[in-house]
């Protein structure tokens, strides 16, 4: 058992720090040869990612839509903690009171970050389409 252990935790180590291969140009199939930027970007323009700068104000909202799913993964997990509780309490009036408290905090929460989602979604989706019309019209 040892032996496998050992065995298995240096072929790890040895996968791990093994030197990396470079990438080096390759050839298509029509005959063409690319370099690995040239790939890279292909990769990402077939990926929907192009060199076109993001507006801040969307990159602004984009990062508060990520920390209110943040916030909202942390509501739904103290509504479980407070499902939890409720069960194990066993009927101590103490710890009912507690678990009923925090669900009451947690959905009151989640209905707080839903609000604030759907309004900063909304506002993205309006900065999106008047930064897309001030684009189109001033080309």
């Amino acid at each position: 058992m040892k032996f496998l252990f050992v065995l298995s935790f240096g072929l790890a180590m040895s996968v791990i720090f093994l030197p990396s291969y470079t990438l080096s140009a390759s050839t298509t199939s029509i005959g063409i040869t690319q370099s690995a930027v040239e790939q890279l970007d292909a990769g990402a323009a077939g990926a929907g990612y192009d060199h076109t700068p993001t507006d801040p104000r969307i990159i602004t909202t984009r990062v508060i839509e990520v920390f209110l799913g943040l916030i909202g993964s942390m509501a739904i997990f103290l509504f479980v903690y407070a499902g939890y509780l409720f069960i194990t309490s066993h009927g101590d009036t103490a710890k009912l009171s507690k678990a009923s408290k925090i669900m009451t905090g947690a959905v009151i929460g989640m209905l707080l970050i839903l609000m604030s989602f759907s309004i900063a979604n909304f506002v993205g989706k309006k900065l999106q389409q008047s930064i897309n019309q001030g684009s189109d019209s001033g080309g």
